[in-house]
């Protein structure tokens, strides 16, 4: 299944998963039938293609001035989906500092569209999520779980997935220190989708990958616990996720309280954002990535994971597993190996590891294969090499316009009454004296001053990402998101 990858920012992006196991955990019928208005078409894949695309945009673009920021992703229909995300903000934006921010405050908003496929069908079925994220503790002495992290313990009216640091964080992306996360709660027809956006010191080492920090301040997404590794999978409604897909992640400048949250750089000039994106592996090399092809091992030259119809070239019996892999093309079996996974919710769709068994699901590579079938199961790259694409986007930031100096007019001075002067033979005349006009110097005001030891906190939005990729900057989809 794949994944919901945001960036997330990306915004979160928006939107990521683990393996090919199911990520929507105790999502049945129901939500089936609330989203159940399919997208009429065909999309055929493109081999190996991989081409997202990002934008930033500042509201205001005036130096040293709060503004809202955006950020908009894009992968195109037909592309393999994201595996992670990472985007990378310019140092010069200024942050208000952390002690002066309280937990729960709005930050941003993330939302996100993308398709899915449901009860084993055709990855055709328009999805859409919306977050709004608030700051969220990023102190690692007191963690929560998974399962308890959507519970208010203390009764402050914040989750403690806000109050408390998230022990499968750590698991998921390493153990570098966040210098900012939000978080936010979106909801899927009554299932609870957790997004977290996190952003580190430049330079931090993040899915094992230590960053450049030329490049800035990196930012991920995390969806749920996709990606940990002790997440415990199971069965769900939905069983696919995949491209078109695309996010856009809303910062505020000034939040809704009134508190300054960002401000563009103090001097103008132009800022350059840049994101890596990380596409998920083909084995076969068929345009179809190993997480949303259930034949990953076999090229399916006629089948489209994205068709109208379940039933149709490359699946004539209808059932998800395409004929260059089912036993038995004329005869429909959903659940070919027995194992309580549907076909295209399998990443072993022929060999049993369901949930009675000690291996399942298990994906130790992370590469979309399940290890019981993976002929190299430690080795992603025999299965496919990740795409990657590295891209910058340049905003403008401009001077304030000048603002002139005010004039004051002079008020003449009152008359002050004089005795008149002696009588003389040649009386002299009474002097008028004028007053010069006065100009008051402008002065400034309303200082957004920064303690230079005290660093500015780096955006806390992804975009481009996934995601929110939903943006959600874990691995490929099929790892259950509520375990």
């Amino acid at each position: 299944m794949k994944s919901l990858q945001m960036v997330p920012i990306a915004p979160v992006a928006l939107l990521a998963a683990a393996s090919r196991r199911r990520v929507f955990a105790r999502v049945g019928l129901a939500v089936a039938l609330a989203v159940s208005l399919l997208w009429m078409g065909v999309h055929g894949a493109q081999a190996d293609s991989f081409n997202p695309s990002f934008t930033v945009s500042v509201a205001n673009p005036v130096a040293d001035t709060p503004s809202d920021f955006t950020v908009d992703t894009h992968i195109p229909d037909g592309d393999v989906y994201y595996s992670f995300s990472i985007t990378f903000r310019p140092t010069a934006w200024q942050f208000t500092p952390s002690d002066e921010l309280k937990l729960g405050v709005p930050h941003s908003t993330v939302d996100a569209s993308f398709q899915a496929g449901l009860m084993n069908g055709p990855c055709n079925t328009p999805l859409t999520l919306h977050w709004d994220m608030l700051y969220a503790t990023t102190d690692k002495s007191q963690t929560v779980t998974y399962k308890d992290g959507f519970k208010d313990s203390n009764g402050d009216g914040n989750l403690d997935f806000i109050d408390m640091y998230p022990d499968f964080n750590d698991r998921i992306l390493g153990p570098a220190q966040p210098s900012m996360r939000t978080v936010g709660i979106a909801d899927l027809s009554g299932t609870k989708v957790l997004l977290q956006i996190m952003s580190y010191e430049s330079g931090a080492t993040l899915y094992g990958r230590t960053l450049d920090p030329a490049l800035g301040y990196p930012v991920v997404s995390l969806l749920n616990n996709v990606g940990d590794p002790q997440a415990v999978p199971a069965p769900a409604g939905v069983t696919d996720t995949c491209s078109p897909f695309d996010t856009t992640v809303v910062s505020f400048g000034t939040a809704p309280d009134g508190t300054v949250q960002i401000k563009n750089p103090k001097e103008p000039g132009t800022y350059t954002f840049s994101v890596l994106e990380v596409g998920q592996r083909d084995a076969d090399g068929d345009g179809i990535e190993n997480s949303l092809d259930p034949c990953p091992l076999t090229a399916d030259a006629d089948w489209d994971p994205r068709a109208a119809s379940a039933i149709g070239p490359g699946d004539a019996d209808g059932d998800g597993l395409p004929s260059s892999c089912d036993p038995d093309d004329s005869k429909a079996d959903a659940d070919q190996d027995g194992d309580t996974y549907s076909n295209r919710g399998d990443n072993c769709p022929l060999v049993d590891n369901g949930v009675a068994d000690a291996d399942n699901q298990k994906d130790s590579d992370r590469d979309g294969i399940g290890d019981a079938c993976d002929p190299h199961a430690n080795d992603a790259d025999s299965e496919g090499k990740a795409p990657e694409s590295s891209m910058s986007h340049d905003v403008t930031i401009t001077a304030a316009a000048a603002t002139p100096s005010p004039t004051v007019k002079a008020t003449p001075p009152a008359a002050t009454p004089t005795t008149p002067p002696a009588k003389s033979p040649t009386p002299t005349a009474a002097v008028k004296t004028a007053t010069p006009a006065v100009v008051v110097p402008s002065t400034g005001g309303g200082g957004f001053a920064s303690d230079s030891s005290r660093p500015w906190w780096p955006f806390a939005v992804a975009g481009g990402a996934g995601l929110v990729a939903l943006a959600a900057g874990g691995w490929y989809a099929r790892r259950r998101w509520l375990g």
